[in-house]
């Protein structure tokens, strides 16, 4: 549900930065290339509900900024790490919507197999419950698919719909980041050296972008060997699709 002009201030929004070098930002006002997931027809996955740069939320109202992130998910659905990492900083946070609580994770280039680009990527789940992850340390170190939290609402108000925001940003330095108060009086923090990345294009790496724009969401498996894997595996656990006749 985030929005550029709550995510982070004076960080652009970013069209979907090769693995070989970070793009320049680009103008806020220019529109990113559209993904859009294409699920596993054996897996029943979460799907995402509003997309990255777009103005549609999840309830079909329109948004007056481009979306930072994705959102997805039902109630309840666990919310996976997307590879290994190490707990940045757990919040309690507010963007407009209510108290609730945030997570973000510091991924490098090690840990998603990539050898050139960016040093880290920042992976920050929004409108978690913060009694679930307060206990959460910072300086933990996270593995591939475990579980972090589950699906919530913006706010914890009943009268919105269920999701978490996934939102990505590659970071050239991880000692930019700033921690300051937002106009809501909560935690929130800015990267001068940031830019926001589209999730998809990350669960893309180990694949390709097809014509269409479509992307092959990579389930997580905790019985598949990840150490050859580039990129991020779906943040939602995907089972085996039941289509009983």
């Amino acid at each position: 549900m985030k929005t550029l002009s709550l995510a982070a201030a004076l960080v652009a929004i970013a069209l979907l930065p090769l693995p070989a070098a970070a793009q320049a930002p680009a103008d806020k006002t220019e529109a990113p290339r559209k993904l859009i997931p294409r699920y596993p027809a054996d897996r029943d996955c979460p799907p995402v509900t509003s997309f990255f740069g777009s103005f549609d939320d999840v309830d079909g109202r329109k948004r007056d900024e481009r979306h930072s992130g994705i959102d997805l998910g039902r109630l309840g659905d666990p919310v996976l790490a997307p590879a290994p990492g190490v707990i940045v900083a757990v919040w309690r946070a507010d963007w407009g919507w209510g108290p609730e609580g945030a997570l973000m994770i510091r991924h490098s280039k090690a840990d998603l197999g990539l050898e050139y680009g960016p040093e880290f990527y920042y992976s920050e789940f929004d409108h978690l419950r913060y009694n679930e992850i307060a206990d959460i340390r910072a300086g933990r170190r996270v593995a591939r698919g475990e579980t972090l939290a589950h699906v919530f609402r913006p706010g914890g108000d009943p009268d919105n719909l269920p999701e978490v925001h996934w939102e990505v940003w590659s970071i050239a330095d991880d000692a930019a980041t700033v921690w300051t108060r937002n106009e809501h009086h909560r935690r929130a923090w800015t990267n001068d050296t940031g830019h926001l990345v589209d999730p998809l294009y990350m669960l893309s790496l180990n694949g390709t972008i097809r014509a269409d724009g479509s992307v092959s969401i990579q389930a997580f498996d905790p019985a598949r060997d990840y150490r050859k894997f580039r990129g991020f595996t779906y943040v939602l656990p995907c089972p085996p699709a039941h289509n009983g006749g």
